[in-house]
């Protein structure tokens, strides 16, 4: 036998006019006062889920309005033989002299001296929208480097920029909260890219944390870094590209590896927009941004890397 507080419960959530419901807890026994307290409180649950569907999405739209790129290091790529199989996959490839110009429309095919073997190259993606048909295109790139038989080593690396409407304290908080998530990070990464790589070096050790901590503009975040973009995360690409530069990730041409990449230091921007973190982060785990699939699936990495 239900109480009546289970009676009137089940009553207010039936699909039925306010009146026909009224009668119905009246019957049970509800007072008038009750059952105006009753649908007092359906008004607010049902205000209070609008207003956070209407966040929600807003966090969404804000979310998709980044942008990304990727520049992928590799060897035994000629680029000949990529543009060929690029035309397959629909992109349009081209070989350019090293420049650092941005577009919205190809991916460039450049040299890189720090690259070892035999047909060295960087591929840079056009810019990208945060959203199924920018990771559709990096996916399609990374499905043609692969069938060309573009090969990674330790000497190549990963790219990533974002850009977006991103503010000057949003800035700043990026890199103060990389400087707490770098071990955690270091632990999903291959031991190339921890320490000791002059093209990606750490924060801790070289970073003034009370100086990071201290910073308010981007021209503040550069002085800390003294300039130099050959950190895991570069405080010079902002002048040139308006882009934070995640350097930290080894060279891959898997799409997985560098969509599950993409994907977090673009949320690691949008979370930044609104959080500082002020100590280091333990674990994978206690990434707030990341949901329980990508803490998943960064600690699968971590577990693999562990041995190296």
């Amino acid at each position: 036998m239900k109480t009546a507080r289970e009676q009137a419960q089940a009553i207010m959530k039936e699909k039925s006019t306010k009146a026909e419901k009224r009668e119905k807890l009246l019957k049970i026994g509800l007072t008038e006062t009750d059952i105006q307290n009753l649908f007092f409180t359906e008004r607010m649950v049902a205000r209070q889920e609008l207003k956070a569907a209407a966040a929600d999405r807003a966090r969404q739209q804000l979310l998709a309005s980044y942008t990304f790129g990727v520049e992928i290091e590799c060897c035994n790529a000629r680029p000949n033989i990529i543009g060929i199989i690029a035309s397959r996959h629909g992109l349009d490839f081209r070989h350019e002299a090293y420049n650092h110009n941005d577009n919205r429309s190809h991916y460039k095919l450049v040299p890189d001296s720090s690259i070892h073997g035999n047909d060295p190259i960087e591929c840079v993606s056009p810019i990208l929208k945060n959203g199924k048909q920018g990771f559709d295109s990096l996916k399609a790139c990374c499905s043609t480097l692969t069938e060309a038989g573009a090969r990674v080593n330790r000497s190549t690396g990963l790219h990533v920029h974002i850009g977006g409407n991103i503010s000057e304290r949003q800035y700043c908080n990026v890199f103060a909260n990389y400087y707490h998530l770098e071990a955690v990070v270091d632990s999903f990464m291959a031991p190339s890219r921890r320490s000791g790589n002059h093209y990606c070096k750490p924060l801790h050790g070289n970073i003034s944390e009370s100086e990071l901590t201290a910073a308010t503009t981007a021209r503040d975040i550069c002085n800390v870094f003294g300039g130099d973009r050959y950190y895991k995360i570069n405080a010079t690409a902002w002048s040139r590209h308006h882009t934070i530069e995640f350097r930290q990730h080894q060279g891959s041409t898997n799409y997985d590896k560098i969509a599950a990449w993409a994907r977090f230091c673009i949320k690691l921007v949008h979370w930044s927009a609104e959080n500082r973190l002020t100590a280091p982060v333990a674990s994978i785990n206690e990434i707030e941004f990341l949901t329980a699939e990508e803490k998943a699936y960064f600690s699968s990495r971590s577990q693999a890397l562990a041995a190296l």
